[in-house]
């Protein structure tokens, strides 16, 4: 060990005692006249440039109460600044030291994102990590996305973030994405992309869409059971299926109609298996907007700046409360870890620019419609006899709405 790393380390101790100190994070004991002060052990501290961070790693002794590390957070943080992370339970923590803070203009880069994306088989940008890494997580993993925030906290830069990037990255004949636009406003960029198969705005279209999902997911289970595999993906060759994401942007719109939050409900229950991911968003998400039942099989929950200190908790997001307007994109995720990150801004021109290779001429794009319906409407083959059969069936075969 170096003199410099040496004197780091001695220099981060004594810190950290000190944090300790302030936080009321010991014990005393007396020895004769004096009183003798004992502190969490502090067992490592390594510098990672790498990983743009510093990591202490301590352990509380028998009988301190671990809710209180929790409690002084905020002590942490006047010692070592708000860019930090404290992960731990019952003894043992780790605090992350990070040596740059969540960029405020971070700007999208598709480019930049590509090494994040490899092996991901259902791609969701969040954002940038207090390290400077982008975090990318497969919905197949962590099936669902629920986006909240208030007007002008970033939730529409997001949004475009996820579709654009899972455009460019699935080819048309991997993806359709239907998309449900409860003021329209957010999806009116992407009904022309080859990916995107209807943007509609109703309440009778959505529900049409959505017991049309409902029904593919049912075929879907079908083949699943046929072919005995736990996942679509594990079908054979020629019964592949497309992914489905059916994107819902201000669920508020929606909130009253219980043959829309029903399937909604059927969806994200059991759409994993099946390759159908639902994304949600809306400026809050409590009970009125989406049922709680659904709303616990969203396992992606991104909470901008939140109405409330209510709407946050409700998605497990605690903090995002407080967030600051100035602050536009940052938010709090929590896919079974909580913390704090920054998406990338997309602007409305710029996503545009990078979808036009994928604009196609359509015929229809206003409503769902009933033209061409017999011509359109194919049945999945009977389950029964698909074993036999080796003609690919697509879901295009299913859509009444194409």
């Amino acid at each position: 060990m170096g003199l410099k790393e040496k004197w780091f380390k001695l220099s981060m101790k004594s810190k950290m005692k000190n944090c300790f100190r302030s936080a009321n994070l010991y014990f005393t004991s007396k020895l004769g006249d004096k009183t003798i002060y004992i502190y969490p052990k502090v067992h490592a501290i390594v510098k990672k440039d790498e990983e743009n961070c510093t990591e202490v790693t301590f352990t509380l002794m028998n009988g301190l109460d671990p809710s209180e590390v929790k409690k002084k957070l905020f002590v942490f943080q006047q010692f070592f600044g708000r860019s930090i992370d404290l992960k731990g339970d019952l003894k043992k923590y780790t605090l992350f030291i990070y040596h740059t803070t969540l960029s405020t203009n971070l700007i999208y880069k598709y480019d930049t994102l590509k090494p994040y994306l490899e092996g991901i088989k259902f791609p969701i940008v969040t954002g940038q990590k207090k390290n400077g890494r982008y975090l990318v997580l497969d919905a197949l993993e962590l099936p669902h996305v629920i986006i909240q925030g208030v007007s002008g906290s970033g939730k529409s830069s997001a949004i475009r973030v996820i579709l654009t990037t899972l455009i460019k990255t699935l080819r048309p004949e991997q993806l359709d994405i239907y998309c449900i636009d409860g003021k329209k406003a957010e999806f009116q960029l992407f009904k022309k992309v080859e990916h995107v198969k209807r943007v509609v705005h109703s309440n009778k279209h959505a529900k049409e869409i959505l017991n049309k999902i409902c029904g593919i997911m049912k075929d879907r289970e079908d083949l699943q059971e046929t072919f005995d595999v736990p996942h679509i993906d594990d079908l054979p060759e020629e019964h592949k299926q497309k992914y489905i994401l059916i994107a819902i942007d201000e669920m508020y719109e929606y909130m009253d109609d219980p043959e829309i939050q029903k399937p909604i409900i059927t969806i994200a229950s059991k759409g994993r298996s099946v390759g159908i991911i639902l994304l949600l968003s809306a400026q809050r998400m409590d009970a009125d907007v989406i049922d709680t039942k659904a709303r616990a099989n969203f396992n992606i929950r991104m909470s901008f700046r939140a109405v409330d200190r209510v709407n946050a908790r409700l998605l497990g997001t605690d903090g995002a409360e407080k967030i600051k307007m100035e602050h536009q994109g940052r938010f709090i995720l929590n896919s079974g870890n909580m913390e704090e990150l920054q998406s990338p801004h997309l602007e409305y021109k710029k996503a545009k620019k990078l979808l036009n290779p994928f604009i196609v001429s359509k015929d229809d794009l206003k409503d769902v419609t009933e033209v061409k319906k017999e011509k359109n409407t194919k049945a999945l083959p009977n389950t029964t006899k698909l074993l036999k059969s080796t003609p690919k069936k697509s879901d295009k075969d299913l859509d009444l709405f194409l």
